[in-house]
């Protein structure tokens, strides 16, 4: 049997441009076709669910949980233990040291018996007070001076101590200058006012210090008992006799 010639595969026939042009925009058609029916399939939407931040999806749950038909008292409920109000954030900050024997010397020269509650309300002003030092030698054998800071401690007052030292010719002394100067600077920073109650004029050149840093330095004690020095370095000072009334038992 004689067979018939097969027809030429034209495949490799370069295409006219219609036909070409054709080809393209059915190609195109179908992928439009598959993208349309991807973005509607299940797993497509769950994924781009997923993909929507947290808090986009949370929030709405958390709007209808919290309506007046769910829970009556959400949104009234008043905030617990907040020692802070909005008006006390903008407050003068105060901190206040105290040299207790020289405090102790000039309320004796006035004759004067201080009540430390009074005096901590009288230095503060209405102010927010930060802290309140008071340092001061100690004799431990002293039973009356170890009751009264006690008493101290629990009423407002972080006392700090340091031992009194015996000299050859009798005398005893403690010197705890360092100690008040090192915690002046390190609580500047904090507040806006430190308030000393001292004359010794050793405390000048922290108290000089401390006013560079911008913070505003009161002094407060006995005229007579103060060095002129630590007066001109200070921002205010308050002669002790002024505020006796304030102050006295």
């Amino acid at each position: 049997m004689q067979l018939l010639p097969q027809p030429r595969h034209n495949k490799h026939r370069p295409k006219l441009s219609s036909e070409q042009a054709l080809e393209e925009y059915h190609i195109r058609g179908i992928e439009e076709k598959r993208n349309i029916d991807i973005i509607n399939s299940e797993p497509f939407i769950a994924k781009k669910r997923y993909s929507v931040p947290m808090e986009h999806q949370i929030t709405p749950k958390l709007m209808e949980l919290g309506s007046n038909d769910s829970f009556p008292a959400v949104g009234t409920r008043e905030k617990r233990n907040s020692r802070k109000t909005a008006s006390s954030e903008n407050e003068e900050k105060v901190a206040i040291f105290i040299d207790g024997a020289n405090l102790f010397y000039a309320a004796m020269h006035l004759n004067l018996e201080i009540d430390y509650t009074k005096l901590l309300r009288s230095l503060t002003k209405g102010r927010q007070l930060l802290r309140a030092y008071f340092y001061t030698p100690v004799d431990n054998g002293n039973d009356k001076q170890q009751g009264f800071l006690l008493w101290m401690r629990r009423n407002g007052y972080r006392v700090f101590t340091k031992d009194l030292v015996y000299l050859p010719d009798g005398s005893k002394k403690a010197n705890m200058d360092v100690e008040i100067t090192v915690d002046m600077l390190a609580l500047a920073k904090y507040c806006d006012t430190l308030i000393l109650l001292s004359g010794d004029g050793d405390l000048a050149y922290a108290v000089n210090a401390i006013a560079y840093q911008g913070v505003q330095v009161e002094v407060v004690s006995l005229s007579s008992m103060t060095s002129e020095t630590l007066i001109d370095v200070a921002d205010s000072y308050t002669d002790l006799d002024e505020i006796r009334e304030e102050i006295q038992k």
